[in-house]
């Protein structure tokens, strides 16, 4: 197996907008189950975490599960606890590529990371399909699997609106078909998740419910998170359905009343729709490559005699299903996807008749103020030739009139003197 380098976590930690690992070993949520015999431990601390793998012997199998504070915190273990424990089972750096994708809500530039590989012993190579690289797996091999699960959670909380968070679940699975040395590590998101309550539940009252079949956990995890994708798509669904309402019945020919506005205002709002649907497709593309390699996983260990005809016959039933739901979910991606794109043209279209109203408006009130000027200017030239023709007639009979008048006193005076 390929080694951690010494500096591996320090070299990639600028990348990384959290830290993935807990910074103090009192920081630690460890929870662990071993069998022969059957106990339970609880670990606050990492440095005990070490001290107890390091000097117990490894159990039949081993159940570890590691816990987040909250999905923005970082893991509750130590690098170096982290680190103890790749090194007491010789896991694969791989591994620590999955784990350092916690501490973080799942990005959008990682929604295609995390697919299922499997790697056996020393000699195989993980992302190769088990049914071409896995060959024999004798008493003295086993087979490793790795994968990180993306799922949607329902964070209703009591609201009326359902809202919708993207968490990821890691899953490290050795499978000894000897019976020795199995392993189980599970990176959860938050304390207590649905998953780990699930384990500890059946871990209390029928540990071999999970353990005796290679298959459990894996079936455990997919039944647990994969239904929340359809609410979650559906609930993207109901929010582009109204805004294809809003758009349908959008009435251009009014565009400057308020109601026209809002409902403008509204399909702008939406256009974030298209961007959460884009990593959802990459993500259920992941989780469906995984199914299709426990798929071959399942046909290999029944091939082997590892499993019996009833347990093969039981996980590709189970399988089948879920991959005909997550195939069906992608399909229902795609419709939106075109629904969405189909509002963009439809918005695209609103807006360009939106400026064309303006423009018209403007040029509509530019020439009822140019008729309204050329009207001024009319009446200001028939009141300049008013005045010019009462000036005229003015400059005429006025001067008549005194020459008249003047005429009239001096025969007056002559008639009648002083």
């Amino acid at each position: 197996m390929a080694c951690l380098a010494s500096d591996y976590y320090e070299s990639i930690r600028p990348h990384l907008r959290y830290p993935a690992l807990a910074s103090q070993s009192e920081e630690s949520n460890i929870y662990v189950f071993e069998t022969t015999p059957e106990t339970v431990y609880s670990f606050k601390n990492s440095e005990l975490f070490e001290t107890h793998i390091a000097n117990t012997p490894k159990p039949e199998a081993r159940i570890v599960s590691i816990c987040c504070r909250n999905s923005l915190r970082p893991l509750g273990i130590t690098e170096q606890a982290m680190r103890k424990l790749m090194s007491q089972y010789d896991i694969d750096s791989s591994f620590f590529d999955l784990v350092v994708s916690f501490g973080d809500k799942p990005r959008s530039s990682d929604a295609g990371h995390g697919g299922m590989n499997v790697k056996q012993g020393a000699n195989g190579a993980y992302g190769t399909p088990p049914l071409v690289r896995l060959g024999y797996v004798s008493r003295a091999n086993f087979a490793d699997m790795q994968y990180l699960f993306t799922y949607a959670e329902d964070d209703n909380k009591g609201r009326e609106t359902v809202s919708w968070r993207i968490r990821q679940v890691c899953v490290f699975h050795r499978y000894d078909p000897s019976k020795s040395g199995n392993l189980w590590i599970l990176l959860h998101a938050s304390p207590q998740s649905k998953l780990q309550r699930q384990i500890e539940q059946t871990l209390s009252t029928s540990p071999a419910a999970l353990l005796d079949e290679w298959s459990s956990i894996h079936l455990l995890v997919l039944s647990t998170y994969l239904g929340g994708w359809r609410w979650c798509i559906r609930n993207l669904g109901d929010e582009i359905e109204k805004t294809v309402d809003i758009a349908l019945t959008l009435d251009l020919s009014k565009p400057r009343t308020g109601d026209h506005k809002d409902r403008l205002v509204y399909l702008l709002k939406h256009q974030y729709l298209g961007d959460r649907l884009v990593p959802v497709a990459s993500r259920v593309g992941v989780a469906l490559t995984t199914l299709h390699r426990l798929e071959q996983i399942n046909s290999f260990f029944h091939s082997k005699r590892f499993s019996s005809d009833e347990e093969f016959q039981s996980v590709a039933g189970d399988l089948a299903y879920y991959i005909t739901s997550l195939e069906g979910h992608l399909e229902s991606v795609n419709v939106l996807e075109r629904k969405v794109r189909g509002i963009s043209d439809l918005l695209g279209v609103a807006l360009t008749v939106e400026n064309q109203a303006v423009t018209i408006d403007i040029n509509n009130k530019m020439l009822d103020l140019n008729n309204k000027l050329v009207k001024l200017t009319n009446k200001s030239l028939d009141g300049n030739a008013t005045v010019r023709i009462v000036t005229l007639v003015t400059l005429i009979y006025l001067p008549a009139s005194f020459v008249s008048v003047g005429a009239q006193t001096y025969q007056i005076i002559c008639i009648h003197p002083l």
